[in-house]
C-alpha cells in the first residue's frame, strides 16, 4: 500500500519470533512446546447463550456439548501444575528480558515527550506509541495454521488444571502479540480506554435512534440497546461524543467469543485488544489467499480459530462484520475499518465509521422467537460463510426486537439465481429499503462516500440509485440500453440520475493536505477515470470534518423530499442511510442478467460485503432553498419559479443534510466541490501523485 511505508515485517525475523513466542505460550500454559498437540476432531455445538463462567467466577465446563471422544492426554494435579507453570512462565520472562513494569514506565515517559498534554486529555492512551508511518502487514512469511482443527476444538472447557495455569501465566507473561521485534518490547495494553466506555453508555441514548423497549430483561445495562451510528475515534481530535475506541467496542474484560471478520489484518495488534486467556476468538478470512495470511504463531493460542471463507472465484472477503458474545448479551457490530491500528484512529490520520447495537438474552432462551427481517438475512449471510450451524442457531436466543427498525444488507461472492439473487448485492439493498417502507417513486437525492471506485459506467450508478428508491433490480436491467458489443449506447435515464447523485472522493491536494500525506488503503485506477463511459461529472471532493483527516467509510445518504400538505410553501425531508464495508464496485454490488440458457435471473458478485440501512428521521425546510421537490425544479430553473434556481450538481447545497442529525454522523463536508479531469483537483490515484 502506497500510503503505509513503513518496514515489511522481515521473514526472518518473524520465523524466530513465531517460535519464541509459540515456546512462552506453551510453557505459560503448562505444555511441552516441543510435544505435538493431539489434535483429535470432536463434534460440537457452539451455543453463544452459554456462559463460559459461573457466577462464582469459575470457568463452566458446558459451554460445548461434544459426543464422547477419546482421551490421550493425562493432567496434573492441580497444585502441582500451577507451580510447574508458574516457574516455566517466571524463567521464560527471564529469557526474554521483560520487565513489564519498567517497560510501561519507559513507554509513558516516551508518549509524555512525544505528545503535547492537550492532546493526552483528548484522547485515551493508545496501546502502542504512534508510528511515524503505518507498516505494511507483510504477507509473504505468512502460512496456513495448523492449530485446532475444528471449532469443537477451539471451545472445549478448560479443566481446572487449565485454568490455573492460565491464571498463574498470564501473571508474569501476558499474551500480547510479537513480544520481541527487532530488539523492541512492547508495552502492555493500555487499560485507558475503559474510561470512555460509560462516557459512550451514557450519550448512547442521544446518538442512537430511539425506538421501544424489547420484552428482554437484560442483567447489565446495555450501552446500545436501540443501536446506533459511531465513527471510529481518532488520535489527537477532540472526542464530542459521537466516536468510539475499539477498546470500547470489545470491552475485553467482559469478552467471552468473538467472531471477527477482516479484509487486512494485523495480528499482533488484534491480540493486543483482546485477552486470549478468557476470550474464544473465531478469526473469519477468505479462502485461499487471505487464508493464507494468518502466520502459524496461531498455533500457540488454544483459544483462536481460523475459519477461511469460501471465495466462489476472484474476489476478496471485504467484510468486516463482528458479533461479539458477553454475559447475557450479544453485539453486533457492522464497520468499515479492518482489523488494523490506523483504521481504528491510532496513527491519528485515518477516520472509519460503524454501525453497533446490543441485542439481550431471551428470559428463557430455549424458547426462540421469530427474527426480524434484519435477522434473517445476517443469519443467511453466516450460513452462506459456511460458519458453524450451532453458532448460527445459538442467535436466535437474543432478542431482535430492536432490530426491526433496520435493515442489513449484504453481497455474497457468488452467482446466485432465482429468489437467492433478489437477496443480495443491489437487489438485496432494493429489497431492503422496499421491506423497510422506504422506497418511492418519486426523485431522490443520493450520496455515496467511498474508499474505493472501481470501472463505474451508469448501469451501477442506475441499479444502486434505483435500488435506494426500492427497486428489485428489475428496472436497471429492462433499461440497460442495448448497443454494439463492447460499446454502450446513449441511455437517457442515466443523464437523470447523474444529475441527482454525488460520489465523495478524495482529490491529490486533499490527501497532499492531509495528516497521512499519502493514501494507500484508497483506492482508484487513473485509466478508470479517463474512460469514456465513465461518469466524471458526479465526483465531489471528500473532505473530512475532522482536520486533516482522510476517510476509509463507505456510506451511501439518501434523501427524498415532498410538499408539506400542512404547511404551504414548506419542503417534508426524510431519509436513510447505508453504513457498511461495500465500495462504489461491481466487484462490490454486483451484476444483474437474464441468463440467455436458462431465462433465469441471476445476480454475480465478486466481493463479501455487508452494511446497515439506518432510517433517518423527518425535517421540514423552506421550499425556496434547494432542497426542492423535482417536479419544480426545471419550472424553477427556468426562472418561472418563486424560490432559488436549482443547478444540477448543487442539489446538496440546501438544509436538508440535517434529517441525519441524531441519526447518523455525516462526516464530510457538504456540499463537496466538483473533482476536475487534472491538476490538484482531480482525484488521487492509486500508485502516488
Amino acid at each position: 500500500m502506497a500510503g503505509h511505508k513503513g518496514a515489511r515485517f522481515n521473514d526472518a525475523e518473524d520465523s524466530s519470533d513465531d517460535e519464541a513466542l509459540r515456546v512462552a505460550i506453551a510453557l505459560s500454559l503448562g505444555q511441552d512446546p516441543f510435544k505435538p498437540q493431539a489434535g483429535g476432531k470432536s463434534s460440537a455445538t457452539i451455543d453463544l447463550t452459554q456462559d463460559d463462567e459461573d457466577d462464582d467466577g469459575s470457568q463452566s465446563k458446558s459451554t460445548v456439548q461434544l459426543k464422547p471422544a477419546a482421551q490421550d492426554t493425562k493432567l496434573s494435579p492441580p497444585s502441582k501444575q500451577a507451580s510447574t507453570t508458574s516457574a516455566q512462565a517466571h524463567s521464560v520472562s527471564a529469557l526474554f528480558g521483560l520487565d513489564r513494569k519498567k517497560m510501561e514506565e519507559e513507554r509513558l515517559a516516551r508518549l509524555k515527550n512525544k505528545r503535547p498534554a492537550s492532546a493526552a486529555l483528548e484522547s485515551p492512551s493508545p496501546t502502542t506509541a504512534r508510528p511515524h508511518q503505518r507498516s505494511k502487514v507483510s504477507t509473504s512469511s505468512y502460512h496456513n495454521a495448523t492449530g485446532p482443527q475444528t471449532i469443537a476444538d477451539l471451545l472445549l472447557p478448560e479443566s481446572d488444571e487449565d485454568e490455573t495455569a492460565s491464571s498463574q501465566g498470564s501473571s508474569s507473561l501476558p499474551v500480547t502479540g510479537r513480544m520481541v521485534k527487532a530488539g523492541k518490547q512492547q508495552a502492555n495494553p493500555s487499560e485507558s480506554g475503559k474510561g470512555k466506555v460509560a462516557a459512550t453508555a451514557a450519550s448512547a441514548e442521544k446518538s442512537s435512534i430511539a425506538g421501544t423497549t424489547s420484552g428482554s430483561r437484560p442483567k447489565t445495562e446495555l450501552s446500545f440497546p436501540h443501536g446506533a451510528v459511531k465513527k471510529t475515534w481518532v488520535r489527537g481530535q477532540a472526542r464530542k461524543g459521537d466516536d468510539i475506541t475499539i477498546e470500547e467496542v470489545f470491552q475485553k474484560d467482559k469478552l467471552q467469543l468473538a467472531v471477527l471478520s477482516t479484509f487486512i489484518l494485523d495480528e499482533a495488534w488484534l491480540f493486543d485488544k483482546l485477552d486470549l486467556m478468557k476470550t474464544k476468538l473465531i478469526l473469519c478470512r477468505g479462502a485461499p489467499n487471505q487464508g493464507e495470511q494468518i502466520s502459524t504463531w496461531l498455533d500457540g493460542f488454544p483459544t483462536v480459530r481460523k475459519h477461511l471463507v469460501p471465495m466462489n472465484g476472484s474476489g476478496c472477503m471485504h467484510s468486516k462484520l463482528q458479533l461479539l458474545k458477553y454475559k447475557d448479551h450479544l453485539r453486533i457490530v457492522v464497520p468499515s475499518a479492518n482489523l488494523v491500528s490506523f483504521d481504528w484512529g491510532e496513527t491519528g490520520d485515518m477516520e472509519n465509521i460503524l454501525f453497533i447495537i446490543d441485542l439481550p438474552l431471551l428470559d428463557d432462551p430455549d424458547v426462540t422467537r421469530e427474527l426480524t427481517p434484519f435477522g434473517e438475512e445476517l443469519l443467511y449471510f453466516l450460513k452462506a460463510k459456511q460458519l458453524d450451524d450451532g453458532l448460527i442457531r445459538s442467535l436466535k436466543k437474543y432478542d431482535w426486537t430492536e432490530t426491526r427498525r433496520y435493515g442489513f444488507v449484504h453481497s455474497i461472492a457468488a452467482s446466485h439465481v432465482d429468489d437467492k439473487a433478489w437477496r443480495t448485492g443491489y437487489c438485496g439493498l432494493g429489497r431492503s429499503v422496499k421491506a423497510l417502507d422506504l422506497g418511492t417513486t418519486k426523485t431522490i437525492e443520493m450520496d455515496v462516500v467511498a474508499a474505493s471506485l472501481g470501472s463505474i459506467k451508469d448501469s451501477l450508478l442506475k441499479a444502486l440509485y434505483y435500488a435506494c428508491q426500492g427497486d428489485s433490480g428489475i428496472k436497471e436491467l429492462e433499461s440497460r440500453p442495448v448497443g454494439k458489443k463492447g460499446q454502450e449506447a446513449p441511455d437517457l435515464g442515466a443523464v437523470e440520475v447523474r444529475k441527482h447523485t454525488r460520489v465523495y472522493f478524495p482529490s491529490k491536494n486533499t490527501v497532499r493536505t492531509s495528516i497521512a500525506k499519502d493514501a494507500g488503503t484508497i483506492c482508484f485506477q487513473k485509466q478508470w477515470f479517463e474512460a469514456p463511459t465513465f461518469p466524471r461529472e458526479v465526483l465531489r471532493d471528500c473532505v473530512s470534518t475532522r482536520p486533516g483527516m482522510l476517510m476509509h467509510n463507505k456510506m451511501i445518504f439518501v434523501r427524498r423530499t415532498e410538499e408539506s400538505k400542512n404547511e404551504p410553501g414548506m419542503t417534508v425531508v426524510s431519509g436513510f442511510a447505508y453504513v457498511g464495508s461495500a465500495n462504489l464496485s461491481e466487484s462490490a454490488w454486483g451484476r444483474l442478467i437474464k441468463d440467455r440458457s436458462t431465462k433465469k435471473f441471476k445476480i454475480t458478485c465478486r466481493n463479501w460485503e455487508c452494511g446497515v440501512l439506518i432510517p433517518a428521521g423527518t425535517t421540514t425546510v423552506a421550499s425556496s432553498s434547494s432542497a426542492v421537490p423535482a417536479e419544480k425544479q426545471e419550472e424553477e430553473g427556468n426562472g418561472k419559479g418563486k424560490g432559488k434556481a436549482v443547478v444540477p450538481g448543487e442539489m446538496d447545497d440546501d438544509s436538508s443534510w440535517g434529517v441525519f442529525e441524531g441519526h447518523v454522523p455525516i462526516p464530510m463536508r457538504v456540499p463537496g466541490s466538483p473533482l476536475a479531469f487534472t491538476g490538484s483537483k482531480s482525484p488521487f490515484f492509486f500508485g502516488g501523485f
